[in-house]
């Protein structure tokens, strides 16, 4: 049997697409992330199932909906008793190896997904993202930093020590085909960057925000933007969030060049399918908010780049196609050679690369965020005052239905969010692409409305839930 190729996943943290795709005006220098999408396959249209990491995460690797298992906070992770990605390589053979955070599993499931977790080269923790205001400064809750790092632009953060034990890992022989997870904190907010990244942006050129009347979006826009103090922030610290957020992508994609360069170097490039994906976006200024929320499912929150680099396959550069991170499951298996364990709502992307698949892959792709109002096991966590997530978690308390669940369904030209603890949005996206004209109460389109529902209720027949595959026989013990 012909060796299995390596399997490299390259995942910064809350990128969004817009940074990395589009105009090279209006978005991040990233000439590797660039390069490698020339080379293989670059997804300009995927969606992310969820707005933050964990259920996100749970779900690309799983293949599963957030909802299909329950997964829609930041602690309920994959649980031992269940199939995931690694662990299905890593029982079919593969070396798995993670480097950087976590925010997906249990430790128990961890141990036996992985071979190996975490390294040995320790980061510097002068250098990291430390939290720059202190509580009542006006920027407290605004996520801007700053430069970080030492004068020369030496920055030995989490990032860079993960970073620095995949490519030791990578410089070792392997006796069989490996799995490696780089798993990036940045651009994860707060907004920060080491040189030269941080002073390769003019501010003065960075695209305006998006602009909304927040009173006609769901009430977590303006109570976040209220909140936050974000309506204190001047037109140059908007303009900065966003120059520092570019930068912070910029770093990531030099990260990713090291390990191109170290794949060419021990001549693994060509026995090694590199895949590049993000678990959800940054508003980033858009709308007058900053990083994410619970069920935010505008596309700066849930589009997010998807590159994949697969030896043997052809070089396509850009594809249109609607495409959803649950469908990374399958498509590294397919790649890997390994069947699926479990029934799952993935599709394999790699008919993408035949050249008469066009654009096509799914008619239309979903999102979904927040909770019930009444689970007050959530909204009774405890977050300390001055904590820089104590306001997000107070919000909950001030209204609950700022947390309430939306579900998103996109076709190729219209949005719809649907949110019965609050209202439901319809957005034209080739004439609104910033969402800030909810057409849900148009008559016009009340026809619109209604497929989209209608689209949302079978989406959710047929993913609510899944049989699971390990069942057995309801005898009682023989002992």
């Amino acid at each position: 049997m012909a060796k299995r190729p390596n399997i490299v996943l390259f995942m910064p943290e809350t990128l969004r697409a817009d940074a990395v795709f589009g105009d090279p005006a209006g978005r991040a220098v990233t000439p590797h992330m660039d390069a490698l999408g020339d080379e293989g396959v670059r997804l300009e249209r995927c969606y992310a199932q969820h707005s933050v990491c964990s259920p996100s995460r749970c779900s690309m690797f799983t293949g599963l909906y957030p909802h299909t298992t329950g997964r829609r906070t930041l602690g309920t992770l994959i649980r031992p008793h269940e199939h995931n990605l690694f662990r299905d390589l890593k029982e079919a053979g593969y070396e798995t190896v993670v480097f950087g955070k976590n925010d997906m599993m249990f430790p128990a499931t961890a141990k036996l997904s992985f071979d190996r977790w975490g390294g040995s080269v320790e980061a510097n923790p002068d250098h990291g993202g430390q939290y720059p205001h202190a509580e009542g400064d006006r920027l407290f809750y605004s996520f801007l930093g700053g430069k970080v790092g030492e004068k020369d632009g030496t920055c030995h953060d989490g990032d860079w020590a993960g970073l620095q034990d995949a490519l030791n890992y990578l410089d070792q022989d392997h006796d069989k085909p490996f799995c490696i997870l780089i798993a990036l904190e940045y651009v994860h907010p707060p907004y920060v960057a080491p040189e030269p990244f941080f002073s390769m942006y003019d501010r003065s050129r960075m695209p305006p925000p998006i602009e909304v009347d927040r009173s006609k979006k769901r009430r977590y826009a303006e109570m976040i933007h209220t909140n936050y103090g974000l309506d204190e922030l001047t037109d140059d610290e908007w303009r900065e969030i966003r120059a520092i957020y570019f930068a912070m992508t910029s770093r990531a994609d030099h990260q990713l060049g090291q390990v191109v360069d170290k794949l060419k170097q021990r001549k693994l490039w060509d026995e090694t399918a590199l895949f590049v994906f993000s678990d959800h976006g940054d508003f980033c200024g858009d709308y007058g908010l900053v990083e994410k929320w619970f069920s935010a499912c505008e596309d700066v929150i849930l589009r997010v780049p998807f590159i994949m680099h697969v030896p043997g396959r052809p070089a396509v550069g850009s594809r249109q196609a609607l495409v959803e991170m649950v469908d990374l499951y399958p498509t590294v298996l397919a790649v890997a050679g390994v069947e699926d364990k479990h029934y799952h709502f993935g599709k394999s992307l790699l008919p993408l690369y035949d050249s008469d698949a066009a654009d096509e892959h799914r008619e239309v792709v979903f999102g979904e965020g927040g909770h019930n109002i009444d689970e007050s096991h959530i909204h009774d966590i405890a977050i300390p005052y001055g904590g820089i997530y104590y306001h997000k978690h107070h919000l909950w308390h001030v209204d609950p239905k700022v947390m309430a669940k939306a579900w998103m369904v996109r076709d190729e030209r219209y949005k719809f969010i649907y949110c019965p603890d609050e209202f439901d949005e319809l957005y034209d996206m080739a004439a609104d692409g910033g969402e800030t004209t909810n057409l849900a109460n148009d008559p016009t389109m009340a026809q619109t409305v209604q497929r989209m529902k209608d689209l949302l209720l079978e989406w959710l027949s047929r993913t609510t839930d899944h049989i699971p595959e390990d069942e057995s026989r309801c005898d009682w013990p023989d002992d």
